[in-house]
């Protein structure tokens, strides 16, 4: 079996149109969508799309499906930005969609060609919301690994693409499909029988003159990030 691993859409209608084109004319036999799909400029649109698949792909929740999908706000202790388009977003879905996030599980195992068996988590395989960096320290992951009995995890949330090696657990990070860092392009994974870090280009300046013609708060955020992801971390 071979694996599209697509994560930390964000929204961004554009760039999972352009994954999504790029993996059907490859020979892969599943998809995972390891969660954060629909905060950001686009998340109606992007929640239809992705619930044409939603008995065919494989999806895994991520920590703002959670923070959309119950409408968290700042006395959750989240800033400003995030709880308004929290908000937002969750106006724009219906409740079906809304439903569909908030049942969504934390993880997803599979056996994939020529890597055995893997293991799919948004943040690490302990919370959605703890950050496998590109540089985090090996003593800060290992508890994080201590009750994985799989030898490779696939994570996100950090939005940058890597691929290392701690206490011989092989940790790959898709990177993120729309609010990449590093990368011009949306980013994801192709596993099975190797690991390839993949990068999908769009045409970023039409995405952001689109958005910018809506009412989505921060568009002009949004808008510059398409056109020029940030360079974060060492």
């Amino acid at each position: 079996m071979r694996v599209a691993a697509i994560y930390d859409i964000h929204a961004n209608y554009s760039a999972l149109k352009a994954v999504l084109e790029e993996i059907r004319k490859a020979k892969i036999d599943q998809v995972v969508v390891g969660g954060d799909l629909a905060w950001g400029p686009e998340p109606r649109q992007v929640m239809d799309l992705l619930m044409d698949y939603k008995d065919e792909f494989i999806f895994i929740r991520g920590n703002v499906d959670r923070e959309v999908s119950y409408r968290y706000g700042t006395e959750k202790g989240l800033d400003n930005f995030t709880a308004e388009l929290n908000n937002w977003c969750a106006d724009q879905l219906t409740e079906e969609q809304l439903r569909f996030l908030k049942n969504l599980p934390e993880k997803a195992t599979l056996s994939v060609e020529g890597l055995g068996e893997v293991l799919f988590v948004h943040g690490s395989p302990r919370s959605d919301e703890e950050a496998i960096r590109i540089n985090t320290q090996e003593d800060e992951i290992r508890p994080m690994l201590e009750n994985v009995s799989q030898d490779i995890i696939v994570c996100g949330h950090t939005h940058i693409q890597f691929d290392r090696i701690v206490d011989y657990k092989r940790i790959i990070n898709a990177g993120s499909v729309g609010l990449q860092s590093r990368a011009n392009g949306a980013c994801w994974a192709l596993l099975g029988p190797e690991v390839e870090l993949k990068v999908t280009p769009y045409d970023t300046k039409k995405a952001s003159e689109r958005i910018l013609k809506t009412n989505t708060p921060y568009k002009k955020d949004f808008a510059e990030h398409y056109l020029n992801p940030p360079y974060e971390g060492p």
